[in-house]
C-alpha cells in the first residue's frame, strides 16, 4: 500500500515589533499580524498488511489466535483455511480453528465457546450473515478480545479483505470487454446480474452494485430492462435455477451476459445457459479452484474471468496483522486485497502450470 500525503496545518506565531522613532513605543500586534497558517506537505508511511517487524513477530511466539470460519465446504473458503494455518505455523500461533459451518446460529455459539475461555488473545471472524455480526462484535467486546474481521465486516473490528464495490466493477467491465470483441459492438441482449439480499447482506450488495457500474461503463448503450438482478442464492445448484428462470423468462435474448458473485455459481450459470441454447458468457469473484480450472481449460465456454482475491494469500496477511496488534502497533481500520480481473491472458502470471 503506497504512502499517503497527509496536509497537517502548521502554525506559527510571528511577533512585529515596529519601532516608531528613536523615542517611540512598540506597535501593539494584531490577531492577523500574530496568526500566519501555513500549509506543509508531510510524507505519513501507511504499515503494509503483510510487513510484519521483529518485535511484532516475537509478540506472536506461543500466542492463540481463534479462526472462526465461514465454511469449509466452499472451495474458496477451503484455500483461506489452508492459507491461516501455514502461516500461523509459521508465526508459530497456535490457531484455534473452528468452523462456523455457513451458519448463523453457529457463529453466535462459537463466539460465545471462544469469549468464555481465558486463553485466546485475538479473534478472526469470517461470518457470512453480517446482521449477526453486530452481536458478535459485543460479545468479543465483552470478553476483551480484539477482532479482525475477514470480508465481511464486524462493528468496531479491523477489516481485512475484499473492495467488493471495485471488484464488482472489473467483473463487469470484463463482460463488456468480452462482448465487444467476440459478438461485436452493441450486441448485447440481456444482462443478469446476481444479488444475494438476505438480511444484512451490504458486502454482497456492493457487489451487485459494482458489477452494474462496471457494465454501464463498458456498455453505456445498455437500457435498464436489458440489466436484470436476480436472486442468485448460496448455492451453485440453486445459481443455476435461478439463471434458468431467468433466460425462460426472457426468450428472445441470445446473447446474454451473466455477473455471479462466485465463481462456483458462474460456472452453473453457464452451463444452464448453454443448456438452453443461449450465447452466454459469465463472470464470477474469489478466484477459487473452480474458476482457475475452467480459465485453464475453457470448460465451459463462455468464462470471461474473476475478479481476484488471492485466497492463498490470506494467512500471509492475517497472521501478520494479528501480531501487529497484539505488539500494539497502530494499524488500517481496512486493510484492503489488490483485485486484479483474472483472465486466461494473464492466468499464468498469477498461477503458472
Amino acid at each position: 500500500m503506497a504512502g499517503k500525503k497527509i496536509h497537517f496545518t502548521l502554525t506559527s506565531l510571528v511577533i512585529l515589533a515596529v519601532l516608531l522613532g528613536a523615542c517611540g513605543t512598540a506597535a501593539t500586534p494584531t490577531p492577523e499580524t500574530i496568526i500566519q497558517t501555513v500549509e506543509v506537505p508531510v510524507e505519513v508511511p501507511v504499515i503494509q498488511a503483510t510487513e510484519a517487524p521483529v518485535d511484532a513477530i516475537a509478540a506472536c511466539e506461543g500466542k492463540t489466535m481463534a479462526y472462526l470460519g465461514f465454511g469449509s465446504s466452499f472451495a474458496f473458503i477451503a484455500i483461506v483455511d489452508e492459507s491461516m494455518q501455514r502461516a500461523a505455523d509459521e508465526y508459530g500461533v497456535n490457531l484455534l480453528f473452528i468452523d462456523n459451518e455457513f451458519s448463523p446460529e453457529k457463529a453466535l455459539e462459537n463466539a460465545e465457546l471462544v469469549a468464555a475461555r481465558d486463553d485466546v488473545d485475538l479473534v478472526f471472524e469470517f461470518n457470512y450473515y453480517q446482521q449477526q455480526n453486530y452481536v458478535i462484535a459485543d460479545i468479543f467486546k465483552e470478553a476483551g478480545i480484539p477482532v479482525v474481521a475477514i470480508d465481511i465486516p464486524v462493528p468496531g473490528a479491523v477489516y481485512y479483505g475484499g473492495d467488493n464495490y471495485y471488484a464488482g466493477k472489473l467483473a463487469g467491465i470484463g463482460l463488456g470487454e468480452y462482448a465487444a470483441a467476440n459478438w461485436g459492438d452493441e450486441s448485447v441482449d440481456l444482462v443478469l446480474v446476481e444479488q444475494q439480499s438476505m438480511a444484512g447482506q451490504q458486502t454482497l450488495e456492493a457487489r451487485t452494485l459494482g458489477i452494474i457500474a462496471g457494465v454501464y461503463q463498458s456498455m453505456p448503450y445498455l437500457t435498464e430492462d436489458q440489466v436484470v438482478r436476480f436472486e442468485g442464492e448460496n448455492s451453485p445448484d440453486a445459481a443455476g435455477e435461478a439463471v434458468a428462470a431467468q433466460l425462460t423468462a426472457h426468450p428472445d435474448a441470445q446473447h446474454v451476459l451473466i455477473g455471479m458473485l462466485g465463481d462456483s455459481n458462474a460456472i452453473a450459470a453457464l452451463n444452464q445457459g448453454i443448456e438452453l441454447g443461449r450465447d452466454v458468457a459469465a463472470t464470477g469473484i474469489g478466484g477459487d479452484d473452480v474458476g482457475i480450472q475452467a480459465l485453464r481449460t475453457g470448460d465451459p465456454p463462455g468464462f470471461v474471468g474473476t475478479s481476484l482475491f488471492l485466497p492463498e494469500h490470506y494467512g500471509d496477511d492475517l497472521i501478520p496483522l494479528g501480531c501487529r496488534i497484539l505488539a500494539g502497533e497502530q494499524v488500517p481500520a481496512e486493510v484492503f486485497v489488490s483485485h486484479v480481473l483474472l483472465t486466461k491472458d494473464n492466468l499464468d502470471e498469477y498461477y503458472p502450470e
